[in-house]
């Protein structure tokens, strides 16, 4: 049944004994000053989350003298806090709303050595637009957990907070602009548990000491400046810790961190350390399953990828990408049930492992290696497999046939810069869900399979490619009402997944780098093929990037083209197409990238029509043939004369003309 706002009102008049309401996630409008609500003096629950509330916090807030837990998060509310608040408010969560500026109580009895009534235990305000801490904190001693991310504040880090309030167990001011040097001294922590740091500004060494008593189980500093070597007793008294995360800062030296035998989630991407991973590999030795998350890409390790990798049971997520490691990679490391494998941009070589587990990985990117040989027939019956990128190899022979129907979730495909040749396999057209198709830059002989015209390049998958395992990993934590069993509230404080999944693809006359849920948005087919291009392709209706230049093309342009209604990136430069460009193409609503450039076209340019004015004579340069504006050559049907500077001179044309046998010539007898 639905209720509007002004019902609620009238019934909230008759329910003076109400302890508990719960209005969240409606739509409900207007102002929080509705009938009856200040007059609720036994209510002890206030949770109007999420709806569309306005205006800001009534004053009257102040009489309802039972309040322990208020929720206001994820609505419009503006202004200054109130003056009075609950006397027993222990929870509160304003996140999510236009409070903007500096807060202040205004009460001039602060200045008198006031010191508010009540005592938090809890206070969120995550993405308020604060721009200083409020000043009401300076005097709560009891806070166990203070959110204030995603905001605007600045400054260093407010020690006070970890001095006033000892049984603080999670704080988090990640996202905001706090700078200078961190310095954690062994007793600030003694009773936290939460730590998240990520997204400011401290630069320098990192001083941070855990004490003998230490109960860290996150701790998150990514993404500042810190600098120098990490501390190697960092967190060796902290045995509880599960989640660390040092990326994207300057780290160097080695990985050398002690005394992690519980680790879970360990990201240390995006730094300058060095060195083998031996010493990191040792500190799991009495960890039998291993982290689930190592991320380690974007450093300068080198080596090979120890064997006994292999040995953690529990590893899904492993990222070595960018780096410096060498040799091949062990059968024995992809028998376990790992489910994401980026090992591109090192030095790896040899022949691809014969063995995977085909019933758990789901990405596997091997790009920008040495790896050389044929592709083992075991990596193409990989049934959960949904992105392959084995590009800038060495891989060579054949692209076994075999009928793809343990691919039929692979997304994308990313297979160019080798030396395979034969014919493109009829069962890649069976890929049906495939988002990414590169087979570019390789020595396939035959003409585009007709078949390709069943991919559907679907616009939008379900979900990402890869799922992160910690993605919907939270940290609970429970306040507990008046003491008792019964739990008062029940919140999760989360924190950010780091693990990308990304897929480079060239488009556009560069390479890109799709992550996310960005490569559930696009979609693109880049061959290396011959012959004609087949009419069927014109059905690829999803596509939005299509590349079939640098090839040895013949025939037209089909006029079926006109139905790639999505089409972005359109180019079929280097081939040797000839006819007119089809007219239908200005219905190509969407296209941002053009290219016919040095084929054998000839008549008008579509200059003046739709997206087609908006591309320069680059797009059509080395057909002598094709005249317009932006080519600077007059049509036969044209009444005015052009200027000469908008003509080529004869010389040019034929020396152009030229240039287009001469190629011609060099394609086909090469």
């Amino acid at each position: 049944m639905y209720y509007t706002m002004d019902v609620i009102s009238v019934e909230l008049k008759n329910l003076k004994n109400l302890t508990l309401l719960d209005i969240s996630d409606n739509g409900f409008n207007g102002t929080l000053l509705f009938k009856g609500l200040c007059g609720l003096k036994g209510l002890q629950l206030l949770d109007l989350s999420y709806n569309e509330f306005g205006s800001t916090l009534p004053p009257c807030l102040g009489n309802l003298t039972s309040l322990t837990f208020l929720d206001l998060s994820g609505n419009h509310l503006t202004g200054r806090l109130p003056s009075f608040w609950p006397p027993k408010l222990q929870y509160v969560d304003l996140s999510h709303n236009h409070l903007q500026g500096v807060f202040s109580f205004n009460y001039s009895s602060l200045e008198n050595g006031w010191i508010p009534s009540f005592q938090l235990r809890a206070l969120i305000m995550q993405d308020c637009g604060l721009e200083s801490i409020p000043e009401f904190l300076f005097h709560l001693f009891k806070l166990e957990v203070l959110d204030l991310s995603h905001n605007k504040l600045k400054g260093r880090f407010p020690y006070w907070l970890l001095q006033n309030n000892g049984g603080l167990k999670i704080l988090d001011l990640r996202n905001n602009s706090f700078n200078g040097q961190l310095e954690i001294g062994a007793k600030m922590l003694p009773s936290m548990t939460y730590l998240n740091l990520a997204k400011n500004h401290f630069k320098g060494d990192l001083l941070f000491s855990a004490g003998d008593d230490c109960k860290l189980v996150v701790l998150d500093l990514s993404h500042n400046y810190f600098s120098g070597e990490v501390p190697e007793r960092l967190l060796s008294n902290c045995i509880s810790v599960s989640y660390l995360r040092l990326s994207h800062n300057n780290f160097h030296g080695q990985i050398a961190l002690f005394n992690l035998t519980r680790i879970a989630d360990l990201q240390l991407n995006d730094n300058q350390f060095e060195g083998t991973l031996s010493s990191l590999l040792t500190n799991f030795s009495h960890q039998s399953s291993g982290p689930v998350v190592l991320h380690l890409s974007n450093n300068q390790l080198h080596g090979e990828i120890p064997h006994r990798m292999g040995n953690f049971t529990g590893l899904k997520y492993l990222n070595l990408r960018d780096n410096l490691f060498q040799g091949q990679i062990s059968c024995q490391l992809l028998s376990t049930g790992i489910e994401y494998l980026d090992f591109s941009y090192n030095s790896l070589s040899g022949l691809l492992p014969s063995y995977f587990n085909g019933n758990s990985l789901r990405q596997i990117n091997l790009q920008g290696n040495r790896f050389s040989g044929s592709i083992p027939e075991a990596l193409l019956n990989i049934s959960t497999l949904n992105s392959l990128d084995l590009s800038d190899n060495e891989l060579s022979d054949t692209i076994l046939n075999k009928s793809g129907e343990n691919l039929s979730g692979l997304r994308v495909i990313l297979l160019r810069e080798n030396h395979f040749n034969g014919f493109i396999p009829n069962w890649l057209c069976q890929l049906n869900n495939v988002n990414l198709f590169d087979l570019s830059r390789n020595s396939f002989s035959g003409s585009i399979p007709y078949c390709l015209y069943n991919l559907s390049f679907a616009r939008e998958g379900e979900g990402h490619l890869y799922d992160p395992p910690f993605s919907d990993k939270l940290f609970e934590w429970v306040i507990e009402y008046r003491g008792s069993s019964k739990t008062l509230f029940d919140n999760r404080v989360s924190f950010d997944a780091e693990v990308d999944e990304e897929s480079e693809f060239v488009t556009k006359y560069k390479a890109h780098t799709y992550k996310n849920k960005a490569l559930n948005l696009m979609s693109g087919l880049d061959l290396s093929v011959t012959g004609e291009i087949p009419y069927e392709l014109g059905a690829l209706s999803e596509i939005h990037e299509l590349n079939l230049s640098h090839n040895q093309l013949t025939g037209s342009i089909p006029r079926s083209f006109s139905n790639l209604s999505q089409i972005e990136s359109l180019d079929l430069s280097y081939n040797i197409l000839s006819g007119q460009i089809p007219v239908e193409l200005i219905d190509l609503n969407f296209l941002e990238a053009f290219s016919v450039a040095h084929n054998n076209l000839s008549g008008r340019i579509l200059d003046m029509k739709g997206q087609f004015s908006t591309f320069e004579s680059k797009s059509y340069e080395g057909n002598p043939f094709l005249c317009g504006t932006q080519v600077r050559r007059k049509c036969h049907d044209d009444n005015d004369e052009p200027s000469p500077s908008q003509m080529e001179s004869p010389q040019e044309e034929v020396g152009n003309g030229m240039k287009l046998i001469a190629r011609f010539f060099l394609q086909v007898f090469q």
